[in-house]
């Protein structure tokens, strides 16, 4: 319907004008009036075939030099129009438009400076490309991305629009291309420091984190990506003609349970749930690589649970997970901790990153710690918004034994994590 308006509106405009100039040259005559007539004649013929012209027929292909980024990165995006018939076209105007999850970009490290303001850099992005193709089949427009945010992005529509010389006809054509790309969390080194307590013989580490006892090999499997080198079976690789790695009996391994808070905080900083994910992505990954037993769980918008697997694709679903999560609030997170707490089994570690603290939460905390070989609470808050009552909910949480780390922009803006264990 729209589109049938906008016909019949360009074409009553170069009727008018096609009157209007022939009506005064008839009426006024002489070789001025004429002259205008038959000169301004190419230009209402160009107008009346631009009118009939159809956009639709165009081919616009877009091309992203990337499908998985970093947060934090730039996807170079370039649009490609071929036409199949030269006709002269005056101006092109190519015009993205782009989702809301884009209307943000990241920093790295930078973003988190100003953690307390409690929004996130917002950046209008809009892209307008404009060229004067004429008579050529074949256009190419290209820009940037920069500093795309986490999260899962979907390109769904590009305008584009011409006209004519004097402006009196205006056409354009929204196509619908379909692009998607997904960028991950920003990860960066953790630095693991295990606590020490007091016992008879003195002060040492109860247990390590990051203890993987591999000295008793119990056979061999196929190699994936991750496997160390040192682990080759160079025998069973040359009987086999694949790459073979030795299995090792894990004499020693401790259970861990790492636990995302996805639930949406209003009094919250934004930057403080992305905090907390960069920091459980970067936690994951140094687990992953020192830990023997890792599962990982999302409360949120529903559970999402990983159980432990060391294989490259389970890896994939933790960080494709991570890259689309988003903070929701249904059910509060001390009721959601509350009710997954008795499936818990006893004698593991739980480690539990949050960007919100309150008593209910202490109180869930103190349970799970009851029957938990140790709790270790990450609790991501800009530095200025810690107030008494969060002081006093901390010390309340180290005199049960559970190990607290308080992650503000002076830990989230530099280049490695330094926790304790």
């Amino acid at each position: 319907m729209r589109q049938t308006f906008h016909f019949t509106a360009r074409i009553i405009i170069v009727s008018v004008l096609f009157l209007v100039l022939f009506s005064y040259a008839m009426f006024q005559g002489g070789f001025v009036s004429w002259f205008l007539f038959y000169s301004f004649l190419p230009f209402l013929i160009y107008m009346t075939a631009l009118t009939f012209y159809r956009l639709d027929k165009w081919e616009v292909v877009r091309h992203l030099s990337k499908r998985v980024a970093t947060a934090g990165e730039t996807v170079q995006v370039e649009v490609k129009i071929n036409r199949r018939f030269p006709f002269p076209i005056y101006y092109c105007v190519v015009e993205e438009y782009f989702p809301e999850s884009l209307m943000s970009e990241d920093y790295h490290l930078e973003k988190y400076r100003y953690m307390d303001k409690g929004i996130l850099n917002e950046e209008r992005r809009h892209v307008k490309k404009i060229s004067f193709p004429w008579f050529k089949r074949h256009m190419s427009y290209q820009y940037e991305l920069q500093g795309v945010p986490r999260g899962e992005h979907h390109l769904s529509a590009l305008r584009v629009k011409t006209g004519d010389f004097f402006g009196f006809i205006k056409k354009e054509y929204v196509y619908n291309l379909d692009h998607q790309f997904l960028v991950f969390p920003y990860q960066r080194p953790v630095r693991l420091t295990e606590k020490a307590y007091s016992f008879e013989q003195g002060a040492s580490p109860s247990f390590k984190l990051n203890e993987k006892n591999t000295t008793i090999v119990s056979g061999v499997r196929e190699y994936v990506p991750g496997d160390r080198f040192s682990w080759i079976d160079w025998k069973n690789t040359a009987k086999s003609n694949q790459m073979m790695t030795k299995e090792f009996e894990q004499e020693k391994s401790v259970d861990i349970l790492l636990v995302l808070n996805a639930v949406h905080c209003e009094k919250a900083s934004p930057l403080s749930f992305e905090g907390a994910v960069e920091f459980s992505a970067s936690l994951l990954k140094e687990m992953h690589k020192n830990s023997s037993q890792l599962a990982f769980m999302t409360l949120g918008d529903g559970k999402r649970y990983f159980p432990f697997q060391q294989d490259y694709k389970h890896k994939e679903k933790i960080n494709h997970h991570l890259a689309k999560i988003k903070a929701i609030r249904r059910t509060s997170f001390a009721k959601q901790l509350e009710r997954e707490r008795s499936q818990f089994p006893s004698g593991i570690v739980v480690l539990i990153v949050s960007h919100q603290l309150n008593p209910l939460v202490l109180e869930s905390l103190t349970r799970i710690a009851q029957k938990s070989k140790r709790v270790v609470f990450f609790y991501v808050k800009p530095q200025k918004q810690l107030d008494f009552q969060d002081r006093k909910l901390i010390k309340k949480l180290s005199n049960n034994r559970i190990v607290v780390n308080v992650i503000t922009e002076e830990e989230l803006t530099q280049r490695e994590f330094e926790v304790n264990t």
